[in-house]
């Protein structure tokens, strides 16, 4: 019996999704595939269109067998933390053989010999990334030219051509691929890495080849459509049992527009305006004057747009940018933040099983290293965020993190709160 993990969003789930699927059952040969996905907020720092039950039934109605939860404290950080912690969750589930994930290269040589290089960094490597950095240069774009600059100085780059290594580093599939791949090196995982080339449109394209567009179009549809057309013109883009999940919750107003963010930065400069710069260097990666400058723009007059656009600079991204706002909406400080990692990950949240596969939540549950959790209510009775226990604390922000987003759903009959303690595990 051969099981295959996915890492992933869906967000929400389309044609390209239904091909990196079916493909990865293909080239793996599994009996069972496992997707574990991020909760209701994704990892670029922003609400996702539907919410992550809807997407679990997306998964499971287009070939998923299991889907877990990734929890909030380690999805709303960086491409490598999140990367890291999907790994290790599935490495110590101790079910998992293989994880496949999608890249615009679709070559697993380069993707490796990059994530080696990253692993084993050159001094020249280190120098360079370090001259980059000090001339404000953001850390991707760092690395990249870092090792552009020292490539020929490692064995496992020497098959490709400066161009090559130069293009796949400018590819946001490539360098979260590269991510998995140093994770599975550095945690010695017993993971076979495999990955299959993108098709259709590119990541943030706002065109459609064929059948195929990037979920980034289909949730701008939704900002910019009504409802009724937004929904016609994205029919062809999703498997049918998607769209009909998808056609559902829209009709139930179960969703989250994207204009809607504009009410968590809201909330967010209203937070900022009773802090002071020691309160801000309280969150990860809040320092160097960026506290300052996170003071400055929530004292400006409130425009969502230009208040993301006067945070970023040359060296901070606006998806970091977003991810730091949600941390302060969730206060999800440093402390918090350390108190979870330093014994992370500690337990697999299932959201749902396909009917007739309940004997691989069986195999999860006797081999697993991890705590399975099905039902919330059974290990924690309420929402503590001072709890001094890691799994509590982390389990206490998933289940926030669900609270919230339901005051953005855009019928307001669906905002209760606490949802996690009578959901049931979904079954398909």
């Amino acid at each position: 019996m051969h099981t295959t993990a996915l890492i992933v969003e869906y967000n929400p789930f389309h044609n390209g999704h239904q091909y990196h699927l079916n493909q990865s059952k293909k080239i793996t040969k599994a009996n069972n595939l496992i997707v574990i996905m991020s909760g209701n907020f994704s990892q670029r720092g922003e609400p996702t269109l539907l919410d992550k039950w809807a997407r679990t039934k997306q998964a499971l109605s287009c070939g998923a067998d299991l889907v877990l939860e990734l929890p909030l404290a380690y999805n709303i950080r960086s491409a490598e933390y999140f990367a890291h912690y999907s790994i290790l969750s599935l490495t110590k589930s101790k079910i998992v053989d293989s994880v496949v994930f999608g890249s615009e290269a679709g070559d697993i040589e380069i993707i490796s010999a990059i994530a080696h290089a990253f692993i084993n960094e050159s001094p020249e490597f280190k120098n360079n990334l370090q001259n980059y950095l000090k001339k404000g240069i953001n850390f991707p774009t760092a690395r990249r030219k870092a090792l552009l600059s020292a490539y020929q100085s490692y064995k496992h780059l020497q098959n490709f051509s400066k161009a090559k290594i130069k293009k796949t580093l400018k590819e946001p599939n490539n360098i979260l691929g590269i991510e998995y791949l140093k994770s599975i090196l550095s945690l010695n995982s017993n993971l076979k890495p495999k990955t299959i080339k993108r098709i259709g449109s590119a990541y943030h394209s706002q065109e459609i080849q064929k059948n195929y567009a990037s979920a980034s179009l289909i949730r701008n549809l939704f900002k910019t459509l009504p409802q009724a057309k937004a929904l016609q013109k994205t029919q062809n883009l999703m498997p049918l049992k998607s769209w009909q999940i998808l056609n559902n919750e829209v009709k139930k107003g179960r969703f989250v527009q994207q204009s809607k963010y504009k009410k968590i930065l809201a909330k967010t400069v209203d937070q900022i305006r009773r802090l002071n710069s020691s309160d801000l260097k309280k969150y990860q990666g809040i320092n160097n004057g960026l506290e300052n400058r996170f003071l400055e723009k929530a004292q400006a007059e409130f425009k969502e747009r230009s208040f993301l656009e006067n945070l970023k600079s040359k060296n901070i991204t606006e998806s970091k940018i977003k991810r730091k706002i949600l941390q302060i909406y969730f206060e999800l400080k440093t402390d918090k933040l350390n108190l979870i990692a330093d014994s992370a990950p500690q337990y697999l949240r299932v959201l749902g099983i396909k009917k007739g596969k309940e004997n691989l939540l069986s195999q999860l549950q006797n081999k697993s290293e991890l705590e399975i959790i099905i039902n919330p209510a059974a290990k924690i009775k309420a929402i503590d965020l001072n709890a001094k226990k890691a799994l509590d604390l982390s389990l206490s922000y998933d289940l926030l993190a669900s609270d919230l987003y339901a005051l953005l759903y855009q019928n307001p009959k669906h905002s209760q709160a606490q949802r996690d303690f009578y959901q049931k595990l979904i079954k398909i």
